[in-house]
């Protein structure tokens, strides 16, 4: 091999292992418009002395109340660092912190953010870059009342653009997105134009709501109304304290004690009343918008995550060892009860009408099977299952010596068929 040619895969090799551990705002950074990366080298070199925190930083911080303690707001007056191209008005003193450990970046407590009041609103949030000014202007209202954001640009273009990023929950325990950010509803942008976008929220608990809000404004097929805006970022928060409204915690900590009220206090009462709480507390959410044990516990809604992050707390709370299982799109719980090993999926055992995904159809199988009948008729009654899940399930009711007619569209079921009369 020639060596010119040997050191060129070495510096294709070496770039690759690099662009592998980059952490996803460098390569965010990497892959920004030559243009901007030219005009974030010199602003890098005349503003060296300009500290990096993931809000920015704040000075002149006020505290805002509400005189039925339902609500406390502040917000941010400082762009995201994260951004393709910050300006030094950002950040106008430097931050040396230290970088949190592990444990706290698991668990992290919600900085303190500092408030500029706008006219009409309570609150307000700004953030600016290539002199376009983003506000989030907002009032407190009674929790579980919907709060309305109203975004608004100044100095932008037609297409300045926002989007409203999932509400994250904190009671002084663990933190948790309230929605499932997957959900294509919180990735979408709106047009600001010129009279600004409304977004709305239900605050329902007491505790810190923390809402990230990112703009944009960008053209590049028209370079003179191009701002070079591609990532910006303000937060907004809220704080409930509400005795009508308790948080996560409380509202655990009361059926913990509760149950160790009603129950003999052994781990297996306690788990199985625990459990049986649970499914009292919440519906399935089909929407599959809703995942957190806030939704769950104030909102009487959730996906699979609710029930397992709620049984989870009121485990901890009760000191019972439990763990969590995933697998599937699914996740459940793994309780140790008098030093054994259980699964408990609290999702499936909800026995109310609102049944999770392919349960329905199974328990229709069940209840079948447990009849009796020496001859089954399946019409469609397997059509909602996983096509693995589906052949286990036909070839055990063919081991059990039924004679089943299935009548269905998928090739699936057909396969374990002796006969196959098409219609």
């Amino acid at each position: 091999m020639k060596r010119p040619l040997y050191y060129l895969l070495c510096a294709i090799a070496c770039t690759s292992m690099v662009s592998a551990t980059m952490p996803m705002a460098a390569i965010a950074e990497a892959i920004q418009p030559q243009a901007i990366v030219e005009q974030q080298a010199q602003a890098d070199a005349t503003s060296s002395n300009t500290g990096k925190a993931e809000d920015g930083t704040n000075t002149n911080a006020t505290a805002n109340t509400v005189e039925d303690g339902t609500a406390t707001s502040t917000g941010t007056s400082a762009i995201s660092t994260e951004s393709a191209n910050d300006t030094t008005a950002a950040t106008d003193t430097a931050t040396n912190t230290p970088a949190p450990s592990l444990r706290a970046q698991a668990n992290p407590t919600p900085a303190v953010i500092s408030t500029t009041s706008q006219t009409g609103y309570a609150h307000s949030a700004t953030a600016t870059q290539n002199g376009v000014t983003f506000t989030v202007s907002w009032s407190d209202t009674p929790a579980g009342t919907a709060t309305t954001f109203h975004v608004t640009q100044t100095n932008g273009s037609s297409q300045a653009k926002a989007r409203m990023d999932v509400p994250t929950y904190w009671d002084g325990g663990s933190q948790e997105s309230v929605c499932d950010p997957s959900r294509p509803a919180w990735a979408s942008y709106y047009i600001l134009g010129t009279s600004g976008h409304d977004f709305t929220f239900d605050f329902t608990a007491s505790g810190t709501y923390r809402i990230h809000f990112y703009f944009m404004d960008n053209d590049r097929n028209d370079p003179q109304n191009d701002k070079g805006i591609y990532y910006l970022r303000t937060t907004a928060e809220v704080t409930v304290n509400d005795a009508a409204r308790p948080s996560v915690t409380q509202i655990v900590n009361n059926a913990v004690d509760l149950c160790r009220q009603e129950t003999n206090g052994s781990e297996y009462d306690m788990a199985l009343w625990l459990h049986d709480w649970t499914l009292d507390q919440l519906e399935y959410d089909h929407s599959l918008n809703w995942c957190s044990a806030e939704s769950g516990l104030t909102r009487n809604k959730g996906t699979c995550e609710s029930y397992q992050r709620i049984y989870s707390k009121l485990l901890d709370a009760a000191g019972i060892a439990n763990g969590r299982i995933t697998g599937n799109g699914h996740t459940w719980n793994a309780v140790k009860i008098n030093g054994k090993c259980c699964q408990m999926d609290l999702t499936w055992d909800d026995t109310s009408d609102n049944w999770y995904g392919d349960l329905e159809q199974r328990l229709a199988v069940a209840r079948a099977v447990y009849s009796g009948s020496p001859v089954l008729l399946l019409d469609e009654r397997t059509s909602a299952l996983d096509p693995k899940t589906e052949r286990e399930m036909l070839d055990r009711m063919r081991n059990l010596g039924h004679t089943v007619i299935i009548v269905t569209h998928r090739s699936v079921a057909l396969e374990v068929c002796d006969r196959v009369v098409s219609l």
